[in-house]
């Protein structure tokens, strides 16, 4: 049995951890291995089966989960949320829209996978487009919606 016991049985619990590795000279590293098999909302939900495990806010640096951040942003950042409880994702959505959030439902549990490799996605783009890892605290996922033409095109055999 773990330190935590039963305590967490039926408990909603929001999963913000990223998998990372590090280096012998203390350097980070994204586990790309253990994010292709699984991740570690799914790992605590194996830990903890009665918990209702939610994954969300893992893809915003510390300093850019408070909304003043975002004031002159154009639109809210997205914080994708996935869950297998239908209810703890509606708690956790009520949460994350309260919190001045765009909620974005990434469907089962299995999409904490995804949710992760957006992270890592974000990381290549502050490296490659912005100044380098630090510039990260400056990046987060908005989802646009369009409205499509009013022309539509037949599906080409």
């Amino acid at each position: 049995m773990n330190a935590v016991g039963d305590a967490l049985d039926g408990k909603v619990v929001i999963e913000t951890v990223n998998p990372l590795g590090v280096t012998a000279d203390f350097k980070h590293f994204h586990d790309v291995a253990f994010m292709r098999e699984s991740s570690t909302a799914e790992d605590l939900q194996r830990r903890f089966p009665k918990t209702r495990v939610v994954k969300a806010f893992s893809m915003l640096a510390a300093p850019m989960l408070e909304a003043v951040a975002w004031e002159t942003a154009p639109a809210p950042p997205g914080v994708p949320y996935a869950t297998d409880d239908a209810d703890a994702g509606r708690i956790t959505r009520e949460l994350i829209a309260d919190a001045g959030f765009k909620p974005i439902a990434a469907g089962p549990l299995k999409g904490a996978r995804q949710i992760k490799q957006l992270g890592v996605f974000l990381h290549h783009v502050a490296d490659h487009e912005y100044g380098g890892d630090p510039d990260l605290i400056r990046l987060a996922l908005a989802v646009v919606e369009a409205s499509p033409s009013p022309v539509v095109r037949g599906r080409v055999a």
